[in-house]
């Protein structure tokens, strides 16, 4: 044993080892959670107010004893209330708004569909540390996707056109008007849509390398039957290089790509000498030990950095590899500064995970 027995202390250890059970049960309840969203038992129970699990299986026409390990599993991780003297769960009106509300701030239920589709990442990841070599976005799956979707789109549909747009120098009137945009990294389209609804005298492109996102986006464009928008693959189409645009949004992309430089370089060829960079990014600190101290959410940052993050911006040879904490307002400003930018201004949007910057030539 390379640990030095003569300053081992057995409570710490107790501590650790019950930590470490925690963590374990935490993980198991990913997977388990994802399986009430998918069969939509938060909400069957919220509607039943409470149940037990035969009136639960009533409901869903699901098998009871299944539904019966269930309930008390979710019970134990005090995702749901349990009444001893009836035998009966209920899911409270805050654990809804996390579990079953997608308008809700607090909606946060696609992580663990987000995290289910990870399996993948899981097993290859001793090759991974091996090569250095991550994964791209598609390589996990569909369910990947649409979890990250779901995880990130309260800002997009409630606060992008209503509260930062208009934040932004002149950007509203331009907009009105009509200006060429392109959203890059666009995933499913949800806040190029917004935008193009808001905005019908502005045309909008969404750019972007995974398929599945652009399957979702552009079946969420034929849903909304705007004329004005439009998506690609980025691998197909570049962006134009003759400072055509007058508006371009990035919104959680640059710590993912593999080649960030080349990216904000190529934003910066593509936008007019008065166009505008919004970027929007995870929050964070230059120094690792202030993320430790500092950053309530490190441990979940980091954790998702290495199973798709940091996977994907070390998906080719040669990425940076900034991972999910890499671009924080000081590696931002310095990149864009390289790319020729000559304005950064960070708004003041209170938003616990992302910061958002005015960007511009």
């Amino acid at each position: 044993m390379s640990a030095d027995l003569a300053t081992f202390d057995p409570k710490k250890a107790e501590v650790f080892v019950r930590r470490t059970g925690q963590q374990l049960a935490a993980a198991m309840n990913c997977y388990l959670s994802n399986v009430g969203d998918q069969l939509d038992l938060y909400k069957a129970l919220s509607q039943l107010g409470s149940a037990t699990s035969e009136e639960l299986a009533e409901e869903t026409g699901l098998h009871e004893r299944w539904l019966r390990e269930w309930l008390r599993h979710q019970a134990c991780n005090e995702h749901l209330e349990y009444d001893a003297a009836d035998n009966r769960f209920s899911i409270s009106p805050e654990a809804f708004a996390v579990l079953c509300d997608e308008d809700s701030p607090y909606y946060f239920a696609s992580g663990f569909q987000a995290f289910s589709s990870m399996g993948t990442a899981l097993k290859r990841l001793p090759e991974t540390f091996r090569t250095g070599l991550g994964m791209t976005y598609d390589e996990h799956g569909a369910a990947c996707a649409c979890g990250t979707e779901k995880l990130n789109n309260y800002i997009p549909r409630f606060h992008l056109v209503q509260t930062i747009l208009p934040m932004l120098d002149g950007i509203c009137d331009r907009l009105h008007t009509g200006i060429r945009v392109a959203d890059v990294g666009c995933g499913s389209g949800i806040a190029l849509l917004n935008m193009a609804k808001a905005f019908p005298n502005s045309h909008f492109v969404g750019y972007d390398v995974s398929k599945h996102a652009l399957d979702r986006a552009q079946a969420h464009a034929e849903q909304s039957d705007l004329g004005n928008v439009s998506f690609v693959n980025v691998e197909d189409q570049r962006l134009p290089t003759d400072h055509s645009l007058g508006f371009v949004t990035t919104f959680d992309v640059v710590h993912d790509t593999p080649f960030p430089q080349q990216m904000i370089g190529d934003i910066h060829a593509a936008l007019e000498p008065d166009g505008t960079w919004l970027c929007s990014d995870i929050r964070s600190f230059p120094k690792f030990e202030d993320n430790l101290k500092e950053n309530p959410s490190a441990a979940l940052m980091y954790g998702f950095s290495v199973l798709v993050c940091l996977s994907s911006a070390m998906s080719e040879p040669g990425g940076a590899g900034l991972g999910t904490l890499g671009f924080n307002e000081e590696v931002a400003q310095k990149m864009t500064k390289e790319a020729g930018f000559k304005r950064f201004r960070r708004l003041d949007f209170d938003n616990a995970v992302n910061s958002f910057y005015e960007i511009r030539p």
